[in-house]
C-alpha cells in the first residue's frame, strides 16, 4: 500500500521522537523550558472540571504548555461535531476517546507505531484493557484513565431490611430483590435496583456489556474484513442455554411482573434519580459519579462496592471506560499534540486527573499503589479486572441493544430471537 505524504512525516517524527527508548510513558515527569509547543486544542466528552485542574497544575511548572486548551464536547453528538469539524479543515489536534468510540472513528486518527511505543513496554506498562487499542502496528491512542462500573448502595434501606453487606455475587442479589423491592399490583414504590428496561436506565449500555462478557460473550472479535459480531458465541452452553442467551435472561427478568424480583419498568424515572431519591437500594454507576451523587443529595447514606460477579465465576470481570489520547489524521502539529499527550498521561498528571474525576490512572504501577482514598481502594482493584469490547458507536449500540432488551420484555419475541437480531444488527453495523 502507498503510503502518504503526511504518514511518512508523522511515521518519521514518532520515530524521531522514540529515540533513547519509550519507557518514557511511564517514568515521564515533564519537560522544563519556556519555548510553548503552539497552540494545541483537545477535544473530549469527560467534564471540563478535571481536566482544566490538571491542566493549570501542568502549565504552573512547565509554560511550554500555555496555549494547551481543553475542550468539552457532548457525547451524543461527537463523532459527527468531530467529522464536521476534520472535513472543513478545523477541529482538534487531540481527542480523548473511550474504546467504546474508537472504531466509530478510528478512520480519522493515525496510528502511533511501535517504534515510538513498543508493544512489551505497552503490556507491561497499563492495565490490560487498553490492550484493545493496538493493532499489529501499533496503538490508537496513549493510555490516560479508568473509569470503572462500581455497586452504589443505600445504606439505610440495607439496614432497615437487615442486611449488614451489599451483595457479592449475582444471586445473593436476586436473593435480597423480594425483600428490598416494596409494590402493589400497579407501582413499584420502592426498588431493589434499576434492571430489565433500557431508556430508563442511564448505564444500561455498560450494564448489558457487562453482563454479556461475565457469561463469557466476547460481542465483537476481530475477523478476515476488521471487526464481526459474536453476539451468539463465547462458551459453553448449559442445558442447551447459550451464555448470552443466559445473560439476557437474567437481566430482563427484573422487568417481568411475572418474576418474584420484579423491581423495574419503564413508568419509573431514570435510574440515577430514583437511587438519589432514597426510592432504590442499589444503583450500578460508573465510579466518577460518586462526586455527582453527594453533591446532588448530600443526606443521602450511600457507599460504593464492586459489582457483583456470578456466583460460578472462576473470574472476577468488572466493566470500565478506558479513556486515551489520540491524535487525529490531520493534526498540523503532531509534535506538538504528541508531548502534550505524553505530559497529560505522565505519572504526576495522570494522578491530579484520577484524584479530581474519581477515576484510575491507566499506568499499572499506580493503580496497584496503596490508597488512603477508601473509593479508590475500591474502583482500583476493578480496574485490573475491567474488559470491554470494540463496538459501533455508542448511538448505533444503544438502538440495538435497546431494541434487543425490548423485545423481550414486552413479549415481542424470545431471548434467542432477540440475540439473533442484534448479532445481525451488529455485524451489519460494523461493516457500514
Amino acid at each position: 500500500m502507498k503510503m502518504r505524504p503526511f504518514q511518512i512525516i508523522s511515521l518519521a517524527i514518532f520515530g524521531i521522537l522514540a529515540v533513547g527508548g519509550l519507557y518514557f510513558f511511564s517514568t515521564y515527569k515533564g519537560i522544563s523550558g519556556s519555548n510553548s509547543i503552539g497552540a494545541i486544542t483537545l477535544w473530549g466528552t469527560l467534564p471540563a472540571g478535571s481536566m482544566q485542574a490538571t491542566l493549570e497544575d501542568l502549565k504552573r511548572t512547565h509554560q511550554e504548555y500555555s496555549k494547551v486548551v481543553y475542550v468539552e464536547r457532548s457525547a451524543e453528538t461527537f463523532e459527527t461535531d468531530l467529522s464536521d469539524a476534520l472535513a472543513s479543515g478545523g477541529g482538534p489536534d487531540l481527542v480523548l476517546i473511550s474504546q467504546e468510540q474508537l472504531l466509530a472513528n478510528r478512520n480519522k486518527l493515525q496510528i502511533i507505531p511501535y517504534s515510538s511505543i513498543p508493544e512489551r513496554t505497552f503490556r507491561d506498562s497499563y492495565v490490560s484493557m487498553f490492550e484493545l487499542f493496538l493493532t499489529q502496528t501499533g496503538t490508537y491512542g496513549i493510555p490516560f484513565a479508568v473509569d470503572p462500573l462500581v455497586l452504589y448502595y443505600n445504606r439505610s434501606v440495607l439496614s432497615t431490611a437487615g442486611y449488614s453487606q451489599p451483595p457479592a455475587t449475582w444471586e445473593q442479589l436476586l436473593g435480597m430483590a423480594p425483600t428490598l423491592t416494596q409494590k402493589t399490583a400497579s407501582t413499584i414504590k420502592k426498588s431493589a435496583i434499576a434492571l430489565g428496561t433500557y431508556e430508563n436506565i442511564s448505564n444500561a449500555r455498560a450494564i448489558v456489556s457487562l453482563l454479556l462478557l461475565q457469561s463469557g460473550t466476547p460481542i465483537t472479535q476481530p475477523s478476515t474484513s476488521g471487526f464481526a459480531s459474536a453476539l451468539t458465541k463465547g462458551g459453553a452452553t448449559t442445558a442447551g442455554v447459550s451464555p448470552a442467551t443466559s445473560a439476557i435472561t437474567f437481566y430482563t427478568q427484573f422487568a417481568d411482573p411475572a418474576k418474584v424480583v420484579y423491581s423495574w419498568n419503564r413508568s419509573l424515572p431514570g435510574a440515577q434519580e430514583v437511587f438519589l431519591a432514597g426510592d432504590s437500594a442499589f444503583y450500578i454507576g460508573f465510579a466518577s459519579e460518586y462526586s455527582f451523587l453527594k453533591g446532588a443529595n448530600p443526606n443521602l447514606d450511600f457507599d460504593m462496592t464492586a459489582i457483583p460477579a456470578p456466583q460460578t465465576a472462576t473470574e472476577h470481570v468488572d466493566y470500565a471506560h478506558a479513556y486515551v489520547f489520540a491524535l487525529p489524521r490531520a493534526v498540523k502539529n503532531v509534535t506538538g499534540a504528541y508531548q502534550v499527550a505524553s505530559a497529560l498521561a505522565s505519572p504526576t498528571q495522570s494522578t491530579i486527573f484520577s484524584q479530581s474525576a474519581g477515576m484510575s490512572p491507566a499506568l499499572r504501577s499506580l493503580v496497584s499503589a496503596r490508597t488512603n482514598d477508601v473509593n479508590a481502594a475500591v474502583y482500583n482493584p476493578l480496574t485490573l479486572i475491567s474488559k470491554g469490547w470494540l463496538s459501533p458507536a455508542p448511538s448505533v449500540t444503544d438502538t440495538i441493544f435497546a431494541d434487543m432488551i425490548n423485545t423481550v420484555v414486552s413479549g415481542r419475541g424470545t431471548v434467542s430471537d432477540a440475540l439473533r437480531s442484534a448479532d445481525s444488527a451488529i455485524g451489519a453495523a460494523l461493516n457500514r
